[in-house]
């Protein structure tokens, strides 16, 4: 696990290493000046008891209040024989046993030497500290000096005790200072989260008493009676770190449920796919580590970039979904989603930092982000690294209204906003090391990717479709029907003429000519595009264009979701007033954006869609309400023409005729009024 240390941390580290190590020589070289050869020897057959209890160990997580942290505490049987041999040959044997002990121990769980030096040290100075209250009591309490088999077992048994519980002491406050100087945490916090440690220390006083009494009556007598006590507290700490292990678990699958839940609810909102996730996780993970985060941060990332819009469900479908600028209202409500997202979050007991990464990840590295206005590193670096690497996978992926950017597209557009939207070091780690995320890319091309939770959505039954609710459905009131009351006499000669222009014309290319021609007088445009699908086969072509660049527009190529046209061919409705060039791909830049707004309708009747019509204006600032209400009816039109055509193509391909009445929609076939009747010369004269 990677650990980002902080200054107090390695300053800290390096002080009880020091001083931890310096009283550990000082233990050899007293054992070596002062202690008999056979006391070395019975020291040394003494060694291998404590490698072999030391391999013998429990690893539990640390628990902070009802979450568990990726912190390991290591628990082993060998705080008993440290106990012992301070009793019987005095704290300098016990700093060097409880040294190699602390370094043994460590090397088998963390292959880091800082980390195994930093334990040996640490251990020796707990050694020396249990040794010295053990020597305390025993002076001061029973005025017993010295080390050996002379003291009383009362004596010990009391020494051992209160050795035992220093020994505890001091473990837990070097324990708790080191967490706290590493996440810049409280104190306090992580004293408290040691507390449940405690009963694993109890039976440590006991059995070095034991040990005692058995090492009196000989080394092979300790060997015989020491063995079954240890094993049977071996078990018992199986059996708790086991109890603690599953209700790890329990919790674990809990917040994967809770996630994967959450998910679904995205997907539900704003489709996500899984293939952007996972390479948001793998750059994520991959800047984070290179930055030094610990392993706590890269579980919030990955979280984090599934989770992290989920806020976005507050958001309201036509803002969530529209191409192009947002107004200021729009955008005030989009920003929304990070408090939101954030306070969902919260109620979830998340055992990662993942609430600061789904509030700041829209925050700016000059302080103009939102919803905080965070600026540099005030901003948590997780979100720092999900804005970058999110947002360079968002514009390589192709959207409803624009086409992906390629990857050096891409990376210059994230190297412009360095220094001012994003964090130049994340960048620069980001952007120097892309290579090695792209290989870890590639080798997941032919692995299953991980669903996240995000499933399709399952689609009503056709029985529930035909529900009505028990207050029965109002009437319908849609734009077209709308219109049909409220048509001016211009606007229904502009309809009426479209719809004899269509009558006339036969086959589809001459439906498309005649529309576009007549088209002028029911809504204005400079460029407007009949685009229209093949049966059955799902493409598009343009099957007309008219007006400026019309021959270019020709050559266009449309897919469905690809721009605003194919946006609206592919979801069935209308879109209106944004920027052209997001549908202009084809035109050179500076032709395209001599266009001021454009409006798309998709060409539909009776739920099958034909195609669309795009109308694109250099001079109107929008299309309003009453365009977008008569292009309604236009677009009807025309699919009732094409409908007609395709109809007869299907039954009689000799002949392309079409009946006035199906040419016309059910707003128009209401006003419908006999070609040269004196009604009719009446209605348009005045």
């Amino acid at each position: 696990m990677s650990i980002r240390m902080s200054r107090a941390s390695f300053l800290y580290q390096t002080a009880v290493t020091i001083v931890g190590l310096g009283a550990w020589a000082a233990g050899f070289a007293y054992l070596g000046a002062f202690y008999s050869p056979l006391d070395q020897l019975m020291l040394l057959a003494l060694t291998p008891l404590l490698l072999i209890a030391s391999m013998f160990a429990q690893h539990f997580r640390l628990p902070s209040g009802l979450k568990f942290t990726n912190e390991r505490l290591t628990f082993t049987l060998t705080d008993a024989i440290v106990l012992l041999v301070a009793c019987w040959y005095g704290p300098g044997a016990a700093i060097v046993v409880g040294g190699v002990e602390g370094f043994f121990s460590s090397r088998r769980t963390v292959q880091r030497l800082s980390s195994n030096l930093f334990s040996a040290g640490m251990m020796s100075l707990v050694a020396a500290a249990a040794a010295v209250s053990l020597n305390f009591v025993l002076h001061y309490g029973f005025n017993e000096n010295g080390a050996g088999a002379e003291h009383s077992f009362s004596a010990v048994a009391l020494a051992l005790l209160v050795a035992s519980v220093v020994q505890i002491v001091a473990n837990i406050l070097f324990l708790s200072t080191l967490l706290a100087l590493r996440h810049n945490d409280s104190f306090f916090n992580h004293l408290k989260d040691f507390l449940w440690t405690t009963p694993l220390f109890l039976p440590t006083s006991a059995v070095a008493s034991s040990l005692y009494l058995a090492l009196q009556q000989g080394v092979l007598v300790m060997f015989l009676l020491g063995a079954p006590i240890l094993l049977a507290i071996y078990i018992g700490h199986r059996q708790y770190r086991d109890s603690v292990q599953k209700r790890l678990s329990f919790m674990e699958k809990s917040h994967q449920e809770t996630i994967e839940a959450l998910a679904v609810t995205i997907n539900a909102k704003d489709e996500v796919t899984h293939e952007h996730v996972l390479r948001v996780q793998i750059y994520s993970a991959g800047v984070a580590r290179l930055l030094g985060c610990s392993g706590s941060e890269i579980e919030a990332l990955r979280a984090g970039a599934l989770l992290h819009d989920i806020g976005k469900i507050a958001v309201p479908d036509y803002i969530l979904h529209k191409p192009g600028k947002f107004t200021a209202d729009e955008f005030e409500k989009m920003k929304m989603h990070t408090i939101v997202g954030a306070q969902i979050l919260g109620r979830v007991e998340f055992p990662y930092p993942v609430v600061p990464i789904v509030r700041s990840h829209h925050e700016r590295w000059d302080g103009k982000g939102y919803p905080d206005g965070l600026k540099g590193e005030e901003i948590p670096l997780t979100a720092r690294i999900l804005s970058v690497v999110d947002c360079f996978d968002a514009l390589r992926e192709d959207r409803p209204y624009r086409k992906g950017l390629s990857r050096e597209e891409a990376i210059k557009l994230i190297m412009e906003g360095s220094g001012t939207q994003y964090d130049p070091r994340v960048v620069g780690t980001f952007v120097t090391n892309m290579p090695q995320f792209e290989a870890e890319i590639q080798a997941h091309r032919n692995a299953p990717l991980p669903t996240f939770g995000i499933e399709p959505l399952e689609e009503l039954k056709e029985a529930a479709r035909l529900v009505a609710p028990a207050a029965g459905l109002a009437e319908s009131t849609d734009a077209s029907a709308q219109a049909s009351f409220t048509l001016r006499h211009e606007e229904l000669k502009a309809l009426y003429d479209l719809s004899q222009s269509l009558n006339a014309a036969r086959g589809q290319s001459e439906i498309t000519h005649h529309f576009t021609d007549k088209l002028n007088a029911v809504a204005p445009f400079d460029s407007c595009v009949v685009t229209l699908l093949k049966p059955g086969a799902g493409d598009a072509f343009v099957a007309h264009a008219e007006g400026h660049h019309a021959e270019l527009l020709r050559e266009r190529e449309t897919k469905l979701g690809e721009g605003v046209t194919g946006w609206v061919l592919a979801n069935h409705k209308p879109f209106c007033n944004t920027k052209p060039s997001l549908d202009l791909t084809t035109l050179p830049a500076a032709q395209a954006e001599s266009y001021r707004t454009l409006a798309v309708f998709p060409i539909m009747r009776g739920g099958e869609i034909y195609g669309a019509v795009s109308l694109y204006s250099m001079s109107l600032a929008e299309y309003t309400t009453e365009h977008q209400r008569l292009l309604t009816e236009a677009a009807s039109l025309l699919a009732a023409a094409l409908a007609s055509t395709r109809h007869t193509a299907q039954h009689n391909p000799e002949i392309e005729t079409a009946s006035e009445d199906s040419n016309q929609s059910p707003a128009f076939r209401h006003r419908r009024i006999e070609a040269g009747s004196p009604s009719l010369e009446s209605e348009l004269t005045h």
